[in-house]
């Protein structure tokens, strides 16, 4: 974990020239239509890992739970667990869609990429792909609108998570840049992965911005 931790800090030096850690808002899914969009308003879901979780913040209103419950909502349920991957991810669909949610936030891929780095070819990125390609298929398939945590942190070995968002979009997901410019502004971070309370409160910002034209 230590030689992670040092890759991920010393390729933050080399790749974040075109980050940015201010609070612009993103606009994600230019191109394509939102899938279920307007569902009305019910229960949110949170499904994936560590950054689902809110993982690094101590503010619970900024989490992501927190954040979404912002949101008009009739409950906000988190079945985030630090540390899963995507078919871990994915078999906690079946309890987050038990409460019939209108609205689904989902974190995942990137313990893929760190299983598949310290153990080659354990996690390939297809197995990853395929993965998440069906968890946005049941999800859409229960009429929710999902959202999905894109990923693209400064690193060499996390080529597929790019990929996943482009999978999202494609499948009429939103995607929210969340955690852009934050990797490389210490302020905003709690160790190399996870914010801390003013980054997770720019990603809530962010993900807001992104949800609120689709949901309620």
């Amino acid at each position: 974990m230590n030689r992670i931790l040092l890759l991920i800090t010393l390729s933050i030096f080399y790749s974040c020239s075109g980050s940015s850690s201010n609070g612009n808002t993103q606009t994600p899914n230019s191109h394509s239509e939102i899938q279920n969009s307007h569902p009305g308003v019910g229960p949110i879901a949170i499904i994936g890992d560590s950054l689902a979780y809110g993982t690094g913040a101590t503010d619970n209103t900024v989490k992501p739970a927190g954040c979404l419950a912002q949101l008009q909502n009739l409950g906000v349920s988190s079945y985030a667990v630090p540390g899963t991957t995507s078919v871990q991810v994915a078999s906690s669909s079946s309890k987050a869609l038990s409460i019939r949610p209108k609205l689904v936030f989902v974190s995942s891929g990137g313990n893929d990429t760190l299983i598949d780095y310290n153990q080659p070819g354990q996690y390939p990125e297809a197995k990853t792909l395929q993965e998440m390609s069906d968890l946005f298929d049941v999800l859409a398939a229960e009429h929710n609108v999902v959202a999905y945590l894109g990923l693209n942190p400064p690193v060499p070995y996390s080529t597929r998570l790019p990929k996943i968002s482009q999978l999202a979009e494609s499948k009429g997901v939103i995607v929210v840049d969340g955690m852009s410019g934050l990797w490389s502004d210490a302020s905003m971070m709690s160790d190399q992965i996870h914010p801390n309370n003013a980054g997770y409160s720019l990603m809530c910002n962010r993900i807001l911005a992104a949800i609120t034209p689709y949901y309620p």
